[in-house]
This record gives C-alpha cells, structure tokens and sequence, in this order.
C-alpha cells in the first residue's frame, strides 16, 4: 500500500476544488468534544484503532508494551511505536508507513466516531475502535518492549498482562501515579538512537521523551528529567543518565547494565528485579527506592545513598557492610 505525504494529500485536495476538513468547523456544525490524555489512553491502549485517509485504510493494534502492530486492507504487514504525550497528542512511527515520520494527533469525538487532527486543527484521519487484536496483527518480535508484564500505570488503566516473575513483588510497587508522568528536556539534553537525534528545540518529540526512553540502550539523557515517568521492561543498557531526575519513576526489571546513573535522583523509584549489573551508581540517591530481586553485580555504589530502600532478594549488594 502507498502512503502520501500529508502535505501532497493537502495540494491535490486545493487542486481539484475540496479544502481538507477543519475540526473547528466540523465541531461548531456537529458538535464534540477532545479526548483527554487519560481519555485517548483508555480508549487505544490494547484495543484495535480503524484508521481512515485520504489515501489508506489500516488497522493498528496498539499493544500495551508500547509496539504498534498494523495491517491494512490489502493484508500488508508493519510495526512501529505509539504513545500519547502529555498534551493530549497520540503519536505514531511505523517502521515503513507514512515514510517512517513521527506523526502525532489531537483526538476529537465527533458524532460517534474520532477524528485525528494536527497542530492546525485539519482532520488527518476518521477512527474507530474495536476491542483487542481485532486483526490478530501482533507479532513477537527481539525488539518487542515489554511483551509479558503486569502493568500498572496510567498507560494501562487498569489492564493486566501477567508477568510470572514479578507477581511476587506486584504489592511492592508504589500505587500507580494518576496523573501523567511529566517529561521535560533540559536545555543539553539529547536522545541519540540509531536513526535519528533529536534536540530540546524539537517540541514535537520532546513531549514523546518517556515514549523513546523505554527503548534506547547507549542513549545520552544526561540530566534529562523522567520524573514519575512509566519505564517498565525499558532497554537502557549503557544509557548516561548521569544526573538525571527518575525520582518515583517505574523501572520495574528494565535493562540498565552498564548505564551511568551517577548523581541520579532514584528516589522511591520503582526498581523489583532491575538489571543493574556493572552500572555506575555513585552518589545516586536511592532513597526509598524498590531494589526487590534487582541485580547489582559489580555495580559502583560508592557515595550511594540506600536510606530507606527495599533490599530483600537483592543480588550484588554487600548488605552486612551498608551503612
């Protein structure tokens, strides 16, 4: 299936005498309102989402772990990434749909059905949803994030997916945060990933930080804020997260083997079963923090403050000798 670019969707719609639908005009015609973060959450997360363009029709499933997994009308296949930012903006990349671009969207409910805007208000793509792998379009995958976990997490809302290793330490975990983990860059932050870089000018994705740091081993997010931010299962092996606020953040069993953590704020984070092998942990604070069954072998722990933190199961660790 060929995608247009929205742009060139835009030109032949001038061209031939049908201006591109403005949100605004629809909803003073049938009235509506825009979903909410929570809203657009609850209504794609785990569940099927029809999309309907000017030039293509595909079904996405929007698998809890963060993957996307679509399929279109002509039984043709791709995988990519969804999240919804704090703003209110569901945003997609497919690994070869829509050239591959990040795309984001504001979500309205008009008259039954939800239309997908951009930034400018013009409707981009009509959605409905149906419940579950409607297509039964998920496909394991080395790149899956978080393909066996239970969740909970405002991204989840409630739905569960069992994770057998982690159901002993599931009462462990702080409460889920109501409110959505705020993300901010600092002004030298960078994420660096295989295929793109992206800098704190670019606001588009700097409200998809947490979204690209659940899967971004030997990233730079020094210093980056990731307050109470969702990372279960995350890929951040070698990661610099020196410096970095993480405080109350899910890290429940991600990869951080390797990762510089030195001076990060880990306080009361949420870390059962982390892989924290050989990471740089000096001067961290830990304050608090779930360190139930994680892994710290050969870690650096030096100036490290485990006031308060829950040790029990912990590997690597002298407990007999913590101050």
């Amino acid at each position: 299936m060929k995608y247009l670019s929205l742009p060139l969707i835009f030109l032949l719609l001038v061209t031939y005498g049908c201006a591109p639908t403005n949100i605004n005009t629809l909803m003073k015609k049938e009235g509506g309102s825009q979903l909410t973060p929570e809203q657009i959450l609850s209504l794609v997360e785990g569940n099927t989402l029809k999309m309907t363009g000017y030039d293509s029709t595909a079904y996405l499933f929007l698998d809890q772990s963060g993957k996307a997994f679509g399929v279109d009308i002509y039984n043709k296949n791709d995988t990519g990434q969804w999240d919804v930012s704090d703003q209110g903006e569901f945003c997609l990349r497919m690994s070869g749909w829509w050239y591959s671009d990040l795309i984001c969207y504001l979500v309205y409910q008009v008259d039954g059905v939800y239309k997908l805007t951009n930034s400018d208000g013009i409707i981009a793509f009509t959605a409905s949803m149906q419940p579950g792998d409607y297509k039964n379009s998920f496909r394991a995958s080395k790149t899956s994030l978080r393909k066996s976990q239970k969740r909970k997490s405002i991204r989840s809302d409630g739905a569960a997916v069992a994770d057998p290793v982690a159901e002993s330490d599931a009462e462990a975990e702080p409460a889920a945060s109501a409110e959505e983990p705020e993300v901010v860059l600092t002004e030298k932050s960078i994420i660096e990933t295989n295929t793109y870089s992206v800098s704190q000018d670019d606001k588009t994705l700097r409200s998809t930080v947490k979204w690209m740091a659940r899967d971004c081993p030997g990233c730079n997010l020094s210093r980056t804020d990731l307050k109470k931010a969702d990372l279960v299962a995350a890929q951040l092996a070698g990661a610099d997260l020196s410096g970095s606020n993480l405080n109350m953040a899910n890290l429940r069993r991600a990869d951080l083997q390797a990762a510089n953590l030195e001076d990060a704020n880990l306080a009361y984070c949420n870390m059962p079963g982390a892989n924290l092998k050989d990471a740089n942990l000096r001067g961290a604070n830990l304050k608090g923090a779930n360190l139930i069954r994680a892994d710290l072998t050969g870690a650096d722990v030096e100036g490290a403050d485990f006031e308060g933190a829950l040790l029990e199961g912990v590997v690597g660790l002298d407990l007999k000798n913590m101050p």
